[in-house]
């Protein structure tokens, strides 16, 4: 039992959640927001899965410690659009209303981070890296005063949408990991190593 709540956390992480969540909340702050807000979410989702992803590979090919082979994704990603999500809702929020949202955003990170951990899909310092890695990203929003404005759609459309996705995807899998292996091992086959 505690096996399946943990797979049923976990899952709520994985890139079939997070990947329509992405687009959304793309689409939403372009229409309901602003141009440069949806570039930022833009380039702060580039950072977050393009930098995970080449630091899978890069570390398939040469790990940098014996506990880090792969950055978690389901920890970077979920650090960015959980926290996303959250940063839009306490905008538009005030008082207690606006700590509770951030101290769940926090609470589901921390357990799907959590759950990477006690299903041993990840070790602790692969889920401390795509922490950082999701962290680095949610600043870089932050450090643009996102979002620039509270005009268009209230924040409560987008969370409504967000929850249709998550009822339609939760459970689904993508599986990125073995791409991103065979990436690593196809270098390595090359001639790239280890210095």
């Amino acid at each position: 039992m505690a096996q399946d709540a943990l797979i049923a956390l976990t899952d709520f992480g994985d890139l079939a959640v997070l990947l329509p969540l992405t687009v959304l909340v793309l689409l939403w702050l372009r229409f309901a927001r602003t141009r440069q807000d949806a570039l930022c979410w833009a380039m702060a989702a580039g950072f977050c899965m393009g930098g995970t992803a080449l630091l899978k590979v890069a570390f398939f090919v040469c790990p940098p410690a014996h506990t880090l082979h792969s950055p978690s994704g389901h920890t970077s990603l979920s650090t960015l659009i959980y926290g996303s999500l959250a940063l839009l809702a306490a905008a538009e929020t005030e008082g207690w209303r606006r700590l509770a949202i951030v101290l769940a955003a926090i609470a589901g990170v921390a357990g799907i981070a959590a759950s990477r951990v006690l299903l041993s899909s990840h070790t602790f310092t692969e889920v401390a890296f795509g922490l950082l890695i999701g962290a680095g990203a949610l600043a870089v929003l932050t450090l643009r005063n996102f979002p620039r404005s509270r005009a268009g759609l209230p924040v409560s459309t987008l969370l409504l949408a967000a929850a249709l996705v998550l009822v339609v995807f939760h459970g689904r899998q993508l599986h990125a990991e073995t791409l991103f292996r065979a990436i690593g091992l196809g270098l390595q086959s090359g001639g790239l190593a280890c210095s």
